[in-house]
């Protein structure tokens, strides 16, 4: 069966002007794909037949911070662009995913140049969020992937008082399988470049509004079939690093029953953000599964010309 216009307009949508729309259209449209959703019956074909493509019961997915992408820096030069442009390139090739996150690119079509290498890709949503404080561009997410998405979309932090989270989540789902939907997350919480406490209290901010939409995404398309989650990105914390040691963002997703990519992993083998001459190395990159099992997680050792992070993958069985 295929997908209601109403549902693919909104994904297009998304992706290319969610600027202009305002918060209470956007939650109507919202609404309008949950309501779509919900009158499905049958599975959509939307499993890929690629042969580039793992088997239907195994997914592959990556997530990488790729720093100003293009240029590493808010005001790069054209010789910086197409320096980290043709860096990221190289890096991407050993990147052998079905689903890619992106964390830090300027828009929808960088996003699209940066996984231009990978054959079968496209990019499904990126977000639009304004940019901060004494910046020209913002910082955006973005989802790419091998699979034709249900729905696809962005949504910003909302302010909560004097706590004003950045940037916000991107979301795709998908159905990776008959009556098996995969529902993928990618986010890019506070940096640590301010008050510690004031930045840990964002974060968990964050965190209380993206478990709420996770458990209505859950619901909602659990009425398809079986629903397995994916969330990752660059969190800019960890659950075992002493210096967040009562900070709660990601003690949150084992309380909601999510497996941590780096379960037993020795912190040497999973250093996603190698140090710099400010900060000690650090793992802050992260992938987080509920209803499948992690198979494998490592980092991929990008090099210095594309980021200051490394990007993460992870094998995940549904």
């Amino acid at each position: 069966m295929g997908l209601p216009k109403s549902i693919w307009r909104k994904s297009k949508f998304a992706r290319h002007h969610q600027s202009a729309l305002s918060s209470r259209l956007m939650t109507k449209l919202k609404w309008i794909v949950l309501v779509a959703l919900l009158s499905i019956t049958g599975n959509s074909g939307a499993q890929t037949s690629s042969p580039s493509v793992a088997s239907p019961q195994t997914v592959r997915v990556a997530f990488w911070n790729i720093q100003w992408f293009p240029g590493r820096h808010p005001n790069a030069s054209a010789a910086s662009e197409r320096s980290q442009i043709a860096s990221v390139h190289r890096d991407m090739r050993w990147i052998h995913a079905d689903v890619i996150g992106m964390e830090e690119v300027r828009d929808f079509d960088n996003a699209t140049i940066a996984v231009s290498p990978l054959a079968g890709f496209k990019v499904d949503v990126v977000s639009d969020f304004p940019p901060r404080e004494g910046q020209d561009v913002g910082q955006q997410v973005a989802i790419a992937s091998r699979f034709p998405p249900l729905s696809a979309w962005v949504e910003m932090w909302k302010p909560n008082g004097a706590l004003v989270p950045p940037r916000g989540f991107a979301f795709a789902a998908y159905e990776v399988a008959p009556r098996h939907l995969l529902l993928v997350y990618a986010v890019h919480l506070k940096s640590n470049r301010g008050e510690i406490s004031e930045d840990i209290a964002i974060r968990e901010e964050s965190m209380q509004q993206l478990t709420a939409h996770m458990q209505a995404m859950n619901d909602a398309y659990g009425k398809l079939g079986s629903v397995s989650c994916i969330i990752g990105g660059d969190f800019n914390t960890a659950p075992d690093d002493t210096r967040f040691a009562d900070e709660t963002t990601t003690r949150v997703f084992r309380d909601n029953g999510f497996s941590w990519c780096w379960e037993n992993i020795p912190f040497a083998q999973r250093i996603s953000l190698p140090a710099d001459k400010l900060f000690p190395p650090a793992c802050f990159d992260h992938i987080f599964v509920r209803n499948a099992k992690l198979v494998s997680a490592r980092v991929i050792e990008t090099s210095r010309r594309s980021s200051d992070h490394n990007a993460i993958f992870a094998e995940v069985q549904l």
